[in-house]
């Protein structure tokens, strides 16, 4: 037996979709406006996952020219059927729903096919003999109120690679008013459809709801259990909120389990992001139980395992600047290997762009998920900015929500600055004179309260980063922190250069 602890997938690894082929588990999660797009994970325990590739990496892949950190690439869905694997997904900012191929989930993935007249957002793909249908979530075209959505599905053409026939609507939601009915998924399971989806939204309220038919295309009864999974009964304090959005699976013993995404907020904040829990699933009169018994997320669960050593990815220690960049480095609206860095000796020599991190552009920024709100960051630059020049660690959720920590020169002298944004308001929270030109940077984090350290010394006085957060600033991403060069809308040839980026956290 092995103990899994919730959540399965900690830091911003929303709106998770799951699929098995033989003994091994393989999943994907939305990544917004962050490059590369949709990380592909792959397990054969449930337990231990491992990053082995992302679907979205080339140029002709991912347009998100111009999107905001919580546009972009929404709720992907992986499937596998007769030797593919496919990942159907909507780029909200270029070109709307689409789906790619691979034989090999690690990649390489196709360019997409965008398919049109597919209103909406969130599809997903159901297959059954030689068919393939595509099922699809859209605003009702007379909505009777905000959020007035329904389900429906269409046959997809693999290879005309376009819908073909009539689309017929299967569901518009379990409960009266139902809003936003999103993230379908279609399972036949013994000699019944069943339709799962989310309602009520990403946030506090919600929910995983089910609907079952005898035939494909309807009509479906709403579970007399509805919502099957919620926590918006439990309140505001209970640790483990937003819980929604699941993808039902089963394993090679037949044992039923589901993922689905959650927040863990603090002091109403949860600056992680979605994460990913896992449930177990049992059927009672046809209809699916989530945890019996309990009804909600456990902390921990217990299952069967093989004994062996399973692939895990890491979650802390160094990311050392080699090329290609490790898999979990990250950058805003393109691959960062696609930035003009140079690496030499396991040194990042980040350029001063013109962007900044508040324009909608790509900004010279590597980073990282945060995956624990207790946490230590820390990097070593050598530079010596100059004129409008800065450089050091960022603490970013977002254009208008972000703590950085830079070097940078004023009045011919260097000096380390701390500078935090809220909304509107912008701080210079810290400012201290640096000399010579190597310096140790350094953010910890304890429960939402950042301390700023240079050369080893605390700079300033602690920061309050609630704010930094869906539930302050709005959006559907976490926190992630890297570093970060800008010379401030002004031209320069020049580069920062940094050692490892190193991290600690605290889980």
């Amino acid at each position: 037996m092995i103990k899994i602890i919730n959540p399965i997938q900690k830091g911003f690894y929303p709106d998770p979709s799951i699929c098995r082929v033989g003994n091994d588990y393989y999943m994907v999660h939305s990544t917004f406006a962050y490059a590369p797009g949709i990380p592909v994970f792959k397990s054969s325990d449930l337990k231990n996952w491992c990053l082995i590739g992302h679907v979205l990496e080339r140029k002709e892949q991912l347009r998100l020219f111009g999107a905001n950190i919580s546009k972009g690439i929404y709720a992907p869905v992986i499937r596998y059927n007769k030797g593919l694997f496919y990942v159907i997904a909507t780029n909200v900012s270029g070109g709307g729903n689409f789906y790619v191929t691979a034989v090999n989930p690690k990649g390489p993935w196709s360019d997409p096919v965008f398919l049109r007249d597919a209103p909406g957002i969130d599809p997903s793909l159901y297959f059954e003999g030689d068919s393939c249908y595509y099922i699809g979530q859209r605003t009702k075209e007379q909505p009777a109120y905000y959020g007035d959505c329904e389900i429906w599905i269409q046959e997809l053409d693999l290879k005309e690679k376009k819908l073909v026939k009539k689309p017929v609507v299967l569901f518009d939601g379990s409960m009266k008013r139902t809003i936003w009915a999103e993230g379908p998924h279609l399972y036949r399971i013994g000699q019944m459809y069943y339709l799962f989806l989310a309602e009520g939204g990403t946030g506090f309220n919600h929910s995983i709801s089910v609907a079952r038919s005898q035939n494909l295309f309807g009509p479906y009864e709403a579970c007399p259990n509805n919502p099957v999974l919620t926590h918006r009964h439990l309140g505001h304090d209970y640790p483990v909120q937003n819980i929604g959005h699941g993808d039902l699976f089963e394993t090679a013993d037949g044992e039923w389990f589901m993922v689905m995404l959650g927040t863990r907020p603090f002091q109403g904040c949860a600056e992680l992001g979605r994460e990913t829990f896992l449930a177990r699933v049992v059927w009672e009169d046809g209809w699916p139980v989530v945890n019996p018994g309990e009804g909600k997320i456990l902390e921990y669960m217990e299952l069967s395992a093989s004994d062996e050593e399973q692939t895990v990815m890491p979650s802390a220690g160094d990311i050392e600047w080699t090329h290609p960049l490790d898999m979990r480095c990250i950058g805003l609206r393109d691959h960062p290997d696609r930035l003009p860095v140079i690496i030499t000796d396991g040194r990042l020599k980040l350029p001063f762009l013109s962007e900044t991190i508040e324009d909608l552009s790509v900004p010279a920024y590597i980073g990282t998920r945060l995956l624990s709100r207790n946490f230590l960051t820390q990097v070593t630059i050598e530079s010596e900015p100059a004129g409008s020049e800065e450089a050091g660690l960022l603490y970013f959720y977002n254009e208008t929500h972000y703590v950085k920590v830079i070097i940078r020169e004023r009045k011919e002298r260097l000096e380390a600055v701390t500078v935090i944004r809220t909304g509107d308001e912008r701080k210079e929270w810290s400012r201290a004179e640096v000399n010579g030109k190597i310096h140790e940077i350094c953010l910890k984090g304890h429960n939402q309260i950042l301390t700023v350290e240079i050369d080893r010394q605390i700079i300033g006085q602690p920061l309050d980063v609630r704010d930094l957060c869906s539930e302050k600033a709005g959006g559907f991403t976490g926190c992630t922190v890297g570093v970060y060069a800008s010379a401030e809308h002004k031209v320069s040839d020049h580069f920062a250069v940094f050692g490892p980026l190193h991290l600690d956290f605290d889980n």
